[in-house]
């Protein structure tokens, strides 16, 4: 893996575990240091810990949240990434109790490594039965193309991430994150804008270097945000879209 930029940030000395909401505001900061000139941030964040904290904060639900962080953090920022966002848990390999984060910037196609981390995963019963046993009977031997075979062909499932809501002034509301989303007045709208002044379909909320952009569809009023025609728009925390005579609020979860 080629990286373009890495650097080591976030070194916390501490003496009791790791908890999620450290590690969250860990990865936040880092983010914020990282913004550079032109208002980007690094797309690949690896966060090490010791064996212990490693293990138990491994888990998908709160790999999740830490991707959701740094989306959220890139929005409320106004900077822009470039590339897929990546963000791992590692084991360090000093025994202590501290956060290390390394961000760097890597390519595309750059971001999965060609090796297989089984430190955490547990292997198929099925993989074992074939497996060979070493002479000392300690040292289990499994056929490594079987497990690659394995994990490939393991049904993929694409996580669905909430960054932002829109909501109007009834309450009506949609939380979405990195699919597009069209706003106006037909009822096949991801947010249906009840309002005459509203064309069909008004407007577009597209995902872009990792923002929210607000695009006019052609409507026939217009697309207003804070009070500005707009035809393209960055969104940004707490902005007020007018479609018609209804007013939307953008906010970042």
């Amino acid at each position: 893996m080629r990286k373009i930029l890495a650097r080591l940030a976030n070194f916390f000395q501490r003496q009791n575990e790791v908890e999620p909401n450290e590690l969250i505001k860990a990865l936040e900061s880092e983010v914020a240091k990282q913004k550079n000139k032109e208002s980007f941030v690094p797309n690949s964040y690896t966060i090490y810990l010791c064996e212990e904290d490693c293990h138990r904060l491994s888990a998908a639900r709160l790999l999740k949240a830490l991707h959701e962080a740094v989306e959220r953090k890139v929005i409320r920022e106004d900077c822009f990434m470039e590339g897929s966002l990546s963000v791992k848990i590692k084991k360090m390999t000093a025994d202590d109790n501290t956060i290390v984060i390394v961000s760097s910037y890597v390519q595309d196609g750059e971001q999965a490594e060609d090796t297989i981390n089984l430190e955490n995963d547990v292997l198929p019963q099925m993989l074992l039965e074939d497996a060979e046993v070493s002479d000392d009977d300690k040292t289990i031997i499994a056929n490594k193309n079987k497990i690659v075979e394995t994990m490939r062909t393991a049904p993929t499932r694409k996580v669905e991430y909430n960054l932002a809501l829109l909501t109007d002034h009834s309450s009506a509301e949609i939380v979405f994150g990195e699919r597009q989303i069209y706003l106006g007045r037909k009822e096949t709208n991801d947010f249906v804008v009840a309002d005459e002044s509203a064309s069909r379909i008004h407007a577009y909320v597209a995902y872009e270097r990792h923002r929210h952009v607000l695009y006019d569809a052609g409507s026939l009023n217009g697309t207003f945000v804070n009070k500005k025609s707009i035809s393209r728009h960055e969104l940004k925390d707490g902005d007020k879209i007018l479609i018609g005579r209804t007013t939307l609020t953008y906010k970042v979860l």
